[in-house]
């Protein structure tokens, strides 16, 4: 199956810190063989028990969300499952602080089929924990 994927990604973390933003593409195979080697890495790590950092993360999301829609799954279905995807435990200090509200904005075509625009917005998909300070 043929997907063609242009994704801007908007990032907003904590209230004082200004949004970022990732642009993906996905034009072609090897695009997605990149991606899908990245996936493989970042899982072996999780595997073991490693933390990943907020780039990683995005990847891993970016994955799913790409794996829904050449299933052709709704964005609600798409928006409830990403939230259980990873915990706080399996990602860096900071990084559920650094995603409380991601935006994604989808161009894609599949296969022959028009182009079509998609946005998804996700709060908070990791719990912020509590951190314990020693005394």
């Amino acid at each position: 199956m043929a997907i063609l994927i242009d994704i801007r990604i908007t990032i907003q973390g904590e209230p004082d810190t200004p949004p970022m933003t990732r642009i993906f593409q996905f034009h072609n195979n090897t695009d997605y063989v990149i991606l899908e080697n990245s996936i493989k890495t970042i899982k072996n790590k999780l595997s073991k028990k490693m933390r990943i950092n907020i780039n990683e993360t995005l990847n891993i999301y970016l994955n799913y969300i790409i794996n829904q829609l050449q299933l052709h799954k709704k964005s609600n279905e798409i928006i409830s499952n990403l939230s259980k995807l990873l915990s706080p435990d399996q990602v860096m200090i900071g990084v559920p602080e650094s995603l409380r509200k991601i935006i994604y904005y989808f161009s894609y075509k599949i296969n022959a089929e028009k182009k079509q625009k998609l946005n998804i917005t996700i709060t908070e998909p990791i719990s912020t924990s509590s951190y314990i300070l020693s005394t």
